[in-house]
């Protein structure tokens, strides 16, 4: 189902002051009745050089300085100062100008039930954030999608007989994995559609599911292979079943070449325990709703690791256009771009630390620690870059 286009969040301009006020100024508001003589006073031994302007809420004057911390302390000491601060630089978040960008509650909620993407993007340097490869193994890609043209850098799709990886083609005939795709890495500022969250990486695509989303353990495992050959740091999977010696083999095998893989727990509702994502080398991912509360149908056991938005999440569909889905599958891609934005921003960490430090840097949820239901806890953004 598609949702109405919402409109972009804008910043407020709060003083009546020039734009370029910043820490060389001070903001003073003398108590009401002082005496002319008593501010002149206060302001020379704070040092205050000209009134840059006032602030409209409650008269206080903006005033430049030199050293505008040590100038409010000492107008703070002054019986004649209401109170006095530092006039500190804000600057606008990383809100890009995508259409649809407000739907997003995974990564921006009124509720805070959110990664905190925003906040997380302003401490990579938004909008230049950092870059890596991320690797996808699922049903294709949509790769002329409006939000996704020029992210493929790798495509292959398994062959249905053989279960051989043949690289030149991975176009999606189910929808299922360009949406993920979109999750991860849907271009920002293009003023249509979404954001992924990671949205300067680009995509290494390896199609081992069909049409009906269903695809063998050969060609799964094949395409684990074929991704980790291509130094992708992540690989995220949503995408699971049974437990298969085959399927363990490449992943480890892809673990010990340096690809972190990053798996969707299971759509069973109960304690099910879904591969990839129960191997031990393996990030297993819960879903939430926009309320923090873990989705009805999201499987809750000892293997679940981390969780992230997974009902109604908006993403791209093959076509062109948007689409909402539920699923771990769709909380996945959250995890997964974080870990990607992880690995951007510190290119020595090894898949041990990528997974390390998306563990620690969660909201806890339930109860306190790691628990069954979401694991660690919620992901975030901020804590994933600071």
């Amino acid at each position: 189902m598609q949702r109405s286009t919402c409109v972009a969040l804008g910043v407020a301009a709060l003083l009546t002051v020039p734009a370029t006020a910043s820490a060389d100024s001070v903001i003073v508001k003398y108590k009401a009745g002082a005496a002319a003589t008593s501010k002149s006073a206060a302001a020379d031994r704070a040092g205050l050089s000209a009134v840059l302007g006032t602030v409209a809420a409650n008269g206080a004057q903006v005033v430049e300085v030199a050293d505008a911390a040590a100038a409010a302390a000492v107008l703070n000491r002054s019986s004649t100062v209401e109170y006095a601060e530092p006039n500190v630089e804000l600057k606008a978040l990383g809100v890009p100008n995508d259409a649809r960008f407000g739907e997003l509650y995974g990564l921006n909620n009124a509720n805070d039930a959110d990664m905190d993407a925003p906040e997380g993007w302003d401490l990579a340097g938004y909008p230049s954030l950092p870059a890596t490869t991320v690797g996808i193994v699922d049903t294709g890609i949509d790769a002329a999608h409006e939000d996704l043209s020029g992210k493929v850098v790798a495509c292959a799709s398994v062959q249905l007989l053989t279960s051989r990886v043949r690289e030149g083609s991975c176009n999606d005939d189910n929808d299922h994995g360009t949406h993920v795709a979109g999750t991860i890495a849907a271009k920002a500022n293009n003023g249509v559609g979404v954001a992924g969250v990671s949205f300067n990486s680009s995509l290494a695509i390896c199609k081992a599911l069909n049409a009906l989303g269903s695809g063998s353990t050969a060609g799964v495992a094949n395409c684990i292979t074929y991704l980790a050959g291509k130094g992708v740091k992540v690989i995220s999977m949503s995408l699971g079943g049974g437990a298969s010696t085959t399927l363990q083999t490449a992943v480890r095998n892809a673990t010990s070449s340096g690809s972190l893989i990053i798996a969707a727990a299971g759509n069973d509702g109960d304690a099910t325990a879904n591969y990839p994502a129960a191997y031990p080398e393996v990030v297993s991912v819960a879903a939430t709703d926009r309320n923090d509360a873990r989705a009805s149908f999201s499987n809750a056991n000892a293997d679940v690791e981390i969780a992230a938005a997974g009902v109604d999440v908006l993403s791209t569909k093959r076509g062109g256009g948007y689409v909402a889905f539920s699923g771990t599958s769709m909380a996945t891609p959250h995890v997964a771009g974080v870990a990607a934005l992880i690995a951007a921003k510190n290119p020595s960490f090894s898949a041990a630390q990528i997974r390390s430090k998306l563990d620690t840097s969660v909201d806890d949820l339930g109860t306190p620690g790691r628990d069954t239901q979401f694991g660690f806890g919620r992901v975030n953004l901020v804590k994933a870059l600071s």
